[in-house]
């Protein structure tokens, strides 16, 4: 991808002498910007602007350009990248619009595209896009005027599914300090996908932080994962959220975990920082060009006792804790306060310093002690301070990178000087004591997401499964005629792969569910077996507490019964099952997402499931840390470690089962759906009561 963003040849195609051609600027922003490659216009008037002639044909060009940046009808596309791929060139930015945004007609064209694409080996960046920008080789090919002045370098790295997005944060990210090292708008993204330039952003010696807009995630497994892989910090803007799957649920899982619970728990689980708001973008932004936050100790000076609780209300917001500070610290601070009380207290109240030359030396020695891992520094000043208060701020930055500890300045004074700050000082500068705090907390998070994902991948198997587990799996797929398996299939499934379930039998008759009863012993549940009863209490297919045989037939009668009078046929099959009494309802499914895969769900089970929606997921496969995670998030956690005199549950069955459970999804890639709901966990281990399994159709 060098080729894109470091071309030693480019051609611009479109351009005429018009003042209002889109491709003429183009080329005007790449010149202005400082290109040093070879830079062709192509377009079919000929003539000259810019002092470089325009070509009409491709074949009046050199062979083998690096890049072609496209701006020209859609209907003329496919014909002009069919020509310049037999002249050689491999990459093309196509910023035309009329594509499968458009109508049909330009689907068709988008079709053509790749299909060319692919004759000749071509990359793509786009179509209907706004081109991309490299500040380190001078590349800027929006079809708008651009000054250079606007697009400061800088070590954030860009990829947006809009190209108003774009703009939109390359002013935010100028405006704050930040500067842009690459961007590129991916429009349709035909071609090259969101990951690919992830992957690109990783590896770019020129980008440290990496930040995504996307409306649709394409290939959302390879993101995370690549995003898991980085030693950098990947930030994304994901919108369109009230788009969730069409699809029609047909288990509590699919109900459950929609697209956009599901980016979330992929996000927190691969340690993707996710904004919300541009404003999130940029607050994390800054954060994560500060040295790495590696502890939960945080270390705050104010000028201002308001500004002072106003931290600790946000430190408590995002788990920060305030350790007092060291009488030897408190030594060091006493010259230069006026009166003779000094509180011990973290914040520290510098409201009667006035001399403030004395905050970046009380935080220096605050850091030779160790005093915290992160440090706050509210400074609010007005005009005739300014020169002292920009002293403060270098000694600041110059200390903060000395000692590689993270200082978050939040600079209260007229909006002026702080727009100077942002844009002069060469180090993030926070307006809100909010924000500074919670950039801290992105950083801390992400590094300690990465710590644990380096400890897991060192970790052993948490599970021994059954060798013949996939294979047993097998033979129940390949001998089923529908999509949503019988009952008992799905449990025989669970059965193979080791989960526990609560003793069962099937039976065709009232004289087999008589006997099987008998040697399971009572109180037993019946449940129906049939294609039709996809949720077996909405039809009543189900019955429990049976105590006897007499109650027992009773019961398989009046099933039958209710499932003439809602026009179905009555079951020929019934399962027979142990009733369990006490136990806490879980649910634990999986689902298979188009974008991201397998995915696993832990949560309150029973028909609170929907109702309730306490539910954590992950992406499979699971690992220990990753199920004690989903436990802690539950709201309903606390139920699970036992209140009231009730027992705790078996956590360690809870993860056993979830991780089985995770193995059957990664082995087998026909299960679409699968609820295990509800399975009873008690203090001593789990069983599984009833179970859902849908295959691919």
């Amino acid at each position: 991808m060098d080729a894109i963003f470091y071309p030693r040849s480019i051609v611009v195609a479109g351009v005429s002498d018009k003042p209002d051609n889109l491709a003429r600027h183009i080329a005007s922003n790449l010149i202005e910007f400082g290109y040093r490659g070879q830079l062709y216009l192509l377009g079919r008037s000929g003539g000259q602007i810019l002092d470089r002639p325009i070509y009409s044909s491709v074949t009046q060009l050199p062979p083998n350009i690096d890049l072609a940046v496209i701006l020209t009808p859609a209907a003329t596309v496919p014909g002009l990248m069919d020509e310049l791929g037999a002249a050689g060139v491999r990459y093309a930015v196509i910023e035309s619009a009329g594509f499968s945004e458009f109508s049909e007609e330009g689907a068709k064209l988008e079709e053509d595209l790749c299909r060319i694409a692919h004759k000749w080996g071509m990359r793509l960046v786009g179509p209907n896009c706004l081109g991309i920008i490299c500040t380190n080789s001078g590349i800027c090919t929006f079809f708008i005027p651009t000054a250079p002045a606007e697009i400061p370098p800088g070590r954030v790295s860009l990829v947006s599914q809009s190209g108003g997005v774009v703009m939109t944060c390359i002013d935010l990210l100028a405006a704050a300090g930040l500067g842009i090292a690459k961007s590129v708008s991916v429009g349709n993204k035909v071609d090259l996908k969101e990951s690919d330039y992830l992957h690109y952003f990783i590896e770019d010696k020129a980008t440290e932080v990496i930040l995504l807009y996307l409306e649709s995630i394409v290939e959302g497994r390879r993101l995370v994962e690549l995003a898991a892989q980085s030693p950098k910090p990947v930030i994304v803007y994901k919108s369109n959220t009230s788009q969730a799957s069409a699809q029609i649920a047909q288990s509590h899982t699919a109900a459950l975990a929609n697209d956009e619970a599901i980016v979330n728990a992929a996000f927190r689980q691969f340690g993707i920082t996710r904004a919300m708001t541009f404003r999130e973008m940029m607050i994390y932004s800054k954060g994560f060009t500060l040295p790495p936050v590696r502890g939960n100790r945080l270390g705050v000076f104010s000028r201002s006792g308001g500004h002072a609780i106003i931290a600790v209300d946000c430190a408590s917001q995002f788990g920060f804790e305030l350790p007092p500070y060291s009488d030897a610290l408190i030594e060091v601070a006493k010259p230069f306060f006026r009166v003779n009380v000094i509180e011990r207290m973290n914040p520290l109240d510098l409201g009667t310093v006035f001399n403030f030359e004395a905050y970046p030396v009380l935080i220096e020695e605050a850091i030779k002690l160790d005093q915290a891992d992160a440090f706050l520094l509210i400074f609010n000043y007005r005009r005739e301070t300014i020169s002292t208060a920009r002293t403060v701020a270098e000694k600041i930055k110059a200390i903060s990178q000395q000692y590689q500890i993270p200082i978050a300045l939040c600079y209260f004074t007229e909006a002026d000087e702080v727009n100077f700050l942002e844009k002069n000082l060469g180090f993030p500068l926070f307006s809100e004591v909010h924000e500074a705090v919670q950039a801290l907390a992105a950083s801390r998070d992400y590094h300690h997401r990465v710590e644990l994902l380096r400890t897991a991948q060192h970790q052993p198997p948490a599970i021994s499964l059954p060798k013949d587990a996939p294979g047993k799996a097998q033979w129940v797929f390949n001998h089923t005629n529908s999509a949503v398996l019988p009952l008992d299939q799905a449990i025989r499934v669970c059965e193979a792969y080791g989960l526990p379930v609560a003793p069962w039998a099937t039976v065709y008759n009232l004289s087999q569910a008589v006997e099987a009863s008998a040697r399971i012993g009572y109180p037993v549940a019946v449940k129906a077996i049939s294609e039709q009863a996809t949720h077996k209490t909405d039809v009543g297919g189900i019955a429990l507490n049976i105590p006897d045989q007499v109650l027992l037939a009773a019961a398989i009668l009046e099933m039958g019964e209710r499932f003439e009078q809602q026009g179905l046929e009555p079951p020929e099959q019934f399962l027979i099952q142990k009733m369990l009494s006490g136990g806490r309802e879980v649910i634990l499914g999986g689902k298979r997402d188009p974008s991201f895969g397998p995915v696993l769900l832990l949560g309150l089970g029973g028909i609170y499931a929907e109702a309730l929606q306490d539910v954590s997921m992950r992406l499979a496969p699971l690992t220990h840390l990753d199920v004690e995670e989903m436990l802690e998030e539950l709201r309903a956690a606390r139920l699970l470690h036992g209140i009231r005199g009730q027992p705790p549950a078996d956590r360690s069955a809870i993860i056993d089962a979830m991780l089985r459970l995770s193995q059957m999804m990664v082995d087998n890639e026909e299960i679409l759906e699968i609820d295990l709901n509800p399975a009873l966990v008690f203090e001593h281990g789990l069983q599984v009561v009833d179970a859902r399994l849908i295959l691919k159709s």
